[in-house]
């Protein structure tokens, strides 16, 4: 069934763009050895934790949490098996927001994220209080196909990447995260932080890597891994630490990632503050 007219020529305008590239980087591309994608849609959006209007108490968050699981399944907030209920960490606050990665005005694919403050009842030499924070996002496609007329016949709409992350301000510092390590699919991802008691994993959650690459990056911190490839910082040299777990690959289903991380923070900062942020690309390729 082919789609819309409008989406038709949604996508022939972006095939003007993409032809336009391609006369100019034919080169590259056979280095490559990849074509460029007929059509790629893109949302990001950028927040401060600090911000009240968007908090949800405990009892909205399990309800969001309960929603989020009708619509992913088993990639939903808590990953394959139920809630888990840290006995050495107190639920505090948590954030969702919603994005749609749209070209032309078109909408290709949508992500829901959230990321949940809990409290650590643990204390470092310094007096700084520990806190957790559990990041999630699930992404699908939202059409299967899309009709391009210049090439008579339809192209998959495909997810080609997303990523939630944290950026700490200077009074926080990152002590531990996980996943640490660059993960491929398919398998299941544990995410797991152990507790200071004895008694367990505070958080221990497995969510399905069903393709692709799961690729986290640290700045800063006690665990830091590189965030450029060439083994230095982004930005070559950053005071906040920073947090953040992508997903890249083509895949045409439903995808999530589930990161923690633990950071210190002042005692006497009752609010501090951290800027959350969510990234979608959704993609057809001929």
């Amino acid at each position: 069934m082919r789609d819309s007219p409008s989406s038709r020529r949604t996508v022939l305008r972006r095939l003007g763009a993409v032809g336009a590239f391609g006369a100019l980087g034919g080169a590259a591309t056979g280095c490559l050895g990849r074509a460029p994608p007929v059509f790629v849609a893109n949302a990001s959006e950028s927040t401060s934790l600090s911000a009240d209007t968007k908090r949800l108490d405990e009892t909205t968050f399990d309800g969001y949490v309960s929603r989020m699981g009708r619509r992913y399944g088993e990639s939903g907030v808590w990953g394959t098996g139920a809630a888990p209920a840290p006995t050495e960490a107190d639920f505090e606050r948590a954030t969702r927001l919603s994005l749609r990665a749209t070209s032309d005005g078109e909408e290709y694919a949508v992500a829901d994220a959230a990321v949940a403050r809990y409290g650590l009842r643990r204390f470092d030499t310094e007096g700084r209080r520990h806190v957790a924070y559990w990041l999630w996002c699930a992404a699908k496609p939202l059409a299967d196909s899309v009709w391009v007329d210049t090439l008579d016949r339809s192209l998959a709409v495909t997810l080609s990447s997303f990523e939630v992350g944290l950026d700490f301000d200077s009074s926080a510092d990152l002590f531990d995260s996980a996943p640490s390590t660059r993960v491929s699919g398919p398998q299941a991802v544990s995410v797991a932080t152990p507790g200071e008691t004895g008694g367990g994993d505070v958080f221990d959650v497995d969510f399905p890597l069903h393709e692709g690459r799961v690729r986290p990056r640290v700045s800063g911190g006690d665990d830091a891994v590189s965030s450029g490839d060439d083994g230095s910082n982004a930005d070559g040299e950053d005071d906040h630490d920073s947090y953040r777990l992508g997903w890249r690959g083509r895949f045409d289903g439903i995808q999530s990632v589930n990161g923690l991380c633990v950071a210190g923070e002042s005692v006497s900062d009752s609010d501090a503050t951290a800027d959350w942020h969510v990234s979608l690309s959704a993609s057809g390729w001929a």
